[in-house]
């Protein structure tokens, strides 16, 4: 965990060099209020937005502590200085000392200021701001906090999923390393008003006693918060805790499981039968006695699953029927999010019960609202109205009275949700079409729950009242098209995040491809579906999609669309008995590529990658020195084109002109910089790792192995079969000479899917856990004996399931079974 400490904060204080003067005033406010023990004051508002006199940036509500921020890209360079020679300035014109001084121009009484900085103070910096403030006599205590110790306080704070989840957006890529560090460890952070139930000692002695156990109970009683309250007290006890949401309608294999922020599905069968693991399936609707059935014939005795639903699912044994939360929970719950009086809360629990949905519904909006005594009044005379119905019938009923009071504020937001349909929604979206503050507000109202990185969770209840509200508003089709021109722009990058969008709405991306929107609308939705659909499986009905629009506007659109469907032409001929029908396609989309080059603007992004498709059509085909001569005069015309690089040095390679090759792995890799794809980074690892890059591995792998370390973890979610070919590769170069970080990195690979038959991703995550196999042979770990046995039943599971069919895979067993000493297995190989 040190080594991922490290890199996660190098991240951060990357990170927050490009905030502005409010981002990072919003990413200190949860840190300051940790620091100082409460809510804090922000900004000369109260928590009620109600305004105050003394303004600084945070303070308590008595103004004994204070907090400022500071954004100066040269906040501590004077403190570079000597001592002795910084005390011969004008300190009171440093941007500290100002900073401290305006703070207590504006706030005299206070007793402490917490100085947040957003950038490093290296080289004794820090010391010296400190020596200086002593040296000019301030009386008050000043904490001041750079980059680093910011970093330092959100890492120790790991276990407060809720506090870091509200920082990502502003640490994209520290956000990454977060997801490495907690993959084992995937639920949703407990909200901040968590009430703890009496029911949860005895759910959790049932789930002790049984492998599969079930709650069960009326929507919006509780029983996702009270599993999450159960999983959290349970975690100590498990090697792994898994949250898995489902829905009505969604099919559940243990052996591929879409599990929160991942694009690509994971298999929790391999790690239930070699880890103690504990799965929750959150609101689940399949057979519950199959799944049990099913879950006995591979898991450990030790792991155990816990299954959330509407209706009893198991037998009496194996259940708990959850009911509404008692007074005392009921009047706990309000007095966490509201100071009202006694009378008011009593009237509530009167009318609504102890259903924690419509109590947290209802008592946002007071708070929201800020209503006075006559509006809490005529607002229970509302709920008294509503009719005495089942429980569930009047939740519904408080969940539409509520999302009524707020369809004003939220109009924009409700119709876009509405338009989404979807119990998980992507923050992607979100964030691109309403601003990053949308999901903070919602939230706030307890509409959303920020659950992961990249989504989002809404209650199946307060779904319904919106779409009740919403589903015909005119605003959708402004919406519609909104999502269609943001994929017009991020179909040409296809960045992680776009990539996830595309993943969770693939349903909708779908729905809206049927619709009534204009043509180019239609072509940026198809091309975004076709980057999440299997193409090996859907090729030709892919095809016949693409053919069934006129491509010969020479728009991005148009191209990417055109590209697609000759290289899915391609992959649709067989080449090993038609080669000459390979050849015929590869002659035809080069002669039609070639004819849009010669129209395009010289120098443009178009013709970049027209070119660079022709070439790499050559090269497919088997004209290599076309194909090099072609990138190699990209590359004098596109100097900074990654891709002709990587392609250019890929034929180098093969071709064994490793001297040559290098030298383009210095282009990219020499100067690497943020906006590099992380795409083009691993596959130029993956190159290195051939022993014959022995010089590229020192520079640029061995001497910056954090880096290293932060590209395989930043890309786990999203690209997940790179990241396991470039650990394959490299995996006996790292378990020899970094033995503590190849650990690390192995400790936090999920369990790849092998439902989908991706031999060469299970061999090459079994070639990972070979190589970990011998780090732990010859360590001396107090849990050696079990971790050889962890990495040997993982091996030899994914050796198996890749069905190895050649000799080259085939000996790669024999020598697995060789070093565990299964000799009798080695000779059937």
């Amino acid at each position: 965990m040190d080594i991922l400490k490290r890199v996660f904060i190098k991240k951060v204080v990357d990170d927050l060099i490009p905030l502005n003067g409010t981002e990072f005033e919003y990413l200190c406010k949860p840190i300051f209020d940790i620091l100082v023990g409460e809510q804090s004051i922000h900004k000369g508002s109260n928590l009620y937005a109600k305004p105050i006199s003394r303004t600084v940036d945070f303070s308590t509500n008595n103004f004994e502590v204070v907090g400022q921020c500071g954004t100066d890209g040269d906040y501590f360079d004077v403190f570079s200085r000597k001592f002795d020679e910084l005390i011969k300035l004008k300190l009171d014109n440093t941007k500290p000392i100002k900073d401290i001084n305006s703070t207590l121009n504006n706030s005299p009484q206070c007793s402490k200021i917490i100085l947040f900085a957003n950038q490093e103070a290296k080289g004794g910096r820090l010391d010296n701001v400190n020596k200086v403030i002593r040296h000019i006599g301030i009386k008050q205590d000043i904490d001041v906090i750079d980059s680093e110790q910011i970093a330092e306080i959100i890492f120790d704070n790991f276990g407060n999923q809720k506090l870091v989840l509200s920082l990502i957006d502003y640490l994209p890529t520290a956000s990454q390393i977060y997801s490495a560090i907690s993959i084992h460890n995937e639920l949703p952070p407990l909200p901040s008003d968590f009430v703890v139930r009496k029911d949860e000692e005895s759910i959790i002695s049932m789930v002790r006693d049984n492998q599969v156990s079930a709650i069960h109970g009326v929507s919006g009683i509780g029983k996702s918060k009270i599993a999450l309250g159960v999983a959290y007290k349970l975690s100590e006890e498990f090697d792994s805790v898994i949250w898995v949401s489902l829905g009505e309608g969604k099919t559940f294999n243990f052996k591929s499981v879409k599990v929160g922020d991942f694009d690509k599905n994971l298999n929790l069968a391999n790690l239930c039968e070699t880890y103690k693991t504990l799965v929750i399936l959150d609101n689940f609707f399949g057979d519950a006695d199959e799944l049990k059935s099913n879950f006995s014939s591979f898991a450990s005795s030790d792991s155990r699953v816990i299954i959330t639903s509407i209706e009893r699912s198991l037998t009496r044994k194996d259940s708990f029927h959850l009911s509404e939360m008692d007074e005392d929970e009921s009047r706990t719950l309000i007095s966490s999010h509201i100071n009202i009086d006694d009378k008011y809360i009593e009237a509530f629990i009167s009318n609504i019960g102890g259903h924690p949905l419509c109590l947290e519904l209802v008592c946002q909006i007071i708070k929201d609202e800020e209503y006075d005594e006559d509006e809490i009044n005529e607002f229970i005379q509302e709920i008294e109205k509503i009719p005495e119905e089942m429980v569930k019938g009047r939740s519904q009923s408080i969940s539409d009275l509520v999302i009524g009071k707020h369809s004003n504020r939220f109009s924009r937001e409700f119709t876009l949700l509405s338009l989404l349909n979807s119990e998980q929604v992507s923050n992607y979206v979100l964030n691109k079409i309403l601003g990053k503050r949308a999901i903070r507000n919602l939230e706030k109202s307890s509409l959303i729950v920020r659950s992961g990185i990249n989504f989002s969770t809404i209650h199946s209840i307060v779904l319904l009242s919106i779409n009740n509200l919403f589903s015909t508003s005119e605003e959708k089709d402004v919406f519609k098209n909104e999502i269609c021109d943001l994929l017009l722009i991020e179909n040409e990058f296809k960045r992680s995040d776009y990539y996830s969008f595309c993943v969770m709405h693939h349903e909708l991306l779908r729905e809206l491809y049927q619709g009534d929107l204009s043509e180019n609308r239609r072509k940026a939705l198809l091309y975004a579906i076709i980057q999440t659909t299997d193409n090996l499986v859907n090729k030709e009905s892919l095809i016949k999609e693409i053919e069934n629009f006129t491509l010969d506007n020479n728009t991005l659109e148009d191209l990417l669309l055109m590209i697609e469907k000759f290289e899915l032409e391609l992959i649709s001929v067989n080449r090993k008995s038609d080669e000459e029908g390979y050849q015929h396609k590869s002659e035809e989309a080069i002669g039609v590529l070639s004819i849009i080059d010669s129209k395009l603007e010289e120098g443009s992004n178009l013709e970049l990658l027209v070119k660079h498709h022709i070439a790499k059509l050559h090269y497919w085909k088997g004209n290599v020195s076309v194909s090099k001569a072609l990138f190699e005069d990209l590359i004098k015309k596109f100097p900074d084109s990654e891709q002709c690089i990587l392609q250019l040095a890929r034929i180098l390679d093969n071709e064994k002109n490793y001297k040559d090759a290098a030298s383009y792995v210095d282009l990219v890799l020499g100067k690497k910089i943020s906006s590099l794809s992380h795409s083009i980074v691993l596959s130029f690892y993956d190159l290195i790792a051939n022993s014959q890059y022995k010089e590229s591995r020192e520079n640029y792998i061995d001497s910056r192995i954090e880096e290293f370390i932060s590209d395989i973890s930043i890309t786990l979610r999203s690209s997940f079969d790179h990241p396991y070919r470039v650990l394959s590769s490299l995996s006996g170069h790292l378990g020899y000479n970094f033995k503590d970080e190849f650990r690390t990195l192995c400790a936090n690979l999920p369990a790849p899917d092998n439902v989908n038959q991706n031999e060469k991703l299970m061999i090459a995550y079994a070639d990972i856990q070979m190589a970990l196999y011998r780090v732990y042979k010859y360590s001396n770990l107090e849990d050696k004996d079990e971790k050889l046995r962890i990495t040997a039943t993982l091996a030899e599971k994914y050796y198996l399931d890749s069905n190895p069919s050649n000799d080259f895979d085939n000996l790669k067993v024999a020598k697995f079974y060789n070093e565990i000493n299964e000799f009798s297995k080695s000779g059937v190989f």
